[in-house]
């Protein structure tokens, strides 16, 4: 059993015990920090799967890096993933999102043709343990525009910041290890939408889509569905369902960096309000 799992059969084994042995205290009041506003902070433990490809040239120079593929060249192909969250609603239209996000995919390859990285060739049959690293933080704001019965649609905005990390790992013909790595950042603005739907006996739906495309820098999107569950007052637990993705293209500077990486998959979380 994975990690993974063993967080996630935790996680729902706590939450019933605490279904039933809190029993008729659900009915107890919610602790505000402030009047008007209600926040909750929290972790989301996930499982995605990967793919991508990325070309890292040495200090940019045209020629001093090969379009690397994350599955085939390098068999990365999922990852376990940590999400520490913060949201809040305030005056109950203003509602806003930060989180941040890591994800660490790693692979054992060995590859079936010559590639550089990084200024660096690697031969065919090599064997290669890699690391692919993302740390990813998020901000969305959104202002409730239109309001039916129990259905809320939100427009949005917002600000996304990854961090991306290429690590390889080598043993040469002459016994020496070789570590590889490199780190580069990209920021987006974004603009969004946030849907939610408040069904009874605490229940939250919620699909929230954001995106931006800049032409001389790519693109990232974030689109994830979520059902959150108030089993006690200022405890919520969620299931969400999420993709990810981002690119960066440079080709058109000095730098020449590029990569585009799709993450898709689902976590679950506990929260805590004030």
């Amino acid at each position: 059993m994975s990690r993974f799992e063993q967080c996630v059969r935790a996680f729902f084994l706590t939450a019933v015990v605490m279904v039933f042995s809190l029993g008729e205290s659900v009915a107890q009041e919610s602790f505000r920090l402030f009047s008007g506003a209600r926040f909750f902070t929290g972790i989301d433990w996930g499982y995605y799967l990967v793919s991508g490809e990325f070309l890292v040239p040495a200090g940019g120079r045209p020629g001093s890096g090969s379009k690397v593929n994350a599955y085939s060249d390098l068999g990365i192909t999922q990852t376990e993933a940590v999400t520490l969250t913060l949201e809040g609603t305030i005056l109950d239209d203003h509602s806003f999102n930060i989180d941040y996000s890591m994800f660490m995919p790693s692979g054992l390859s060995r590859i079936t043709r010559d590639f550089l990285f990084h200024n660096r060739l690697y031969l065919e049959g090599s064997l290669i343990d890699s690391k692919i690293d993302f740390n990813w933080f998020r901000f969305f704001y959104c202002y409730r525009a239109y309001e039916e019965g129990s259905v809320r649609i939100s427009p949005g905005l917002g600000l996304t910041h990854v961090r991306f990390g290429a690590t390889l790992n080598n043993t040469t013909d002459d016994g020496e290890f070789v570590s590889n790595s490199r780190r580069l950042d990209v920021t987006y603005p974004t603009l969004g939408l946030e849907i939610r739907f408040l069904a009874p006996y605490g229940l939250d739906f919620k699909w929230q889509m954001e995106a931006m495309s800049l032409i001389t820098r790519g693109f990232v999107s974030m689109s994830k569905a979520s059902a959150s569950w108030e089993i006690y007052p200022d405890i919520n637990i969620s299931l969400n369902i999420s993709n990810r993705i981002t690119q960066s293209v440079e080709d058109n500077q000095d730098l020449n960096n590029e990569w585009l990486f799709s993450l898709t998959g689902m976590s679950a979380g506990i929260a805590f309000g004030f």
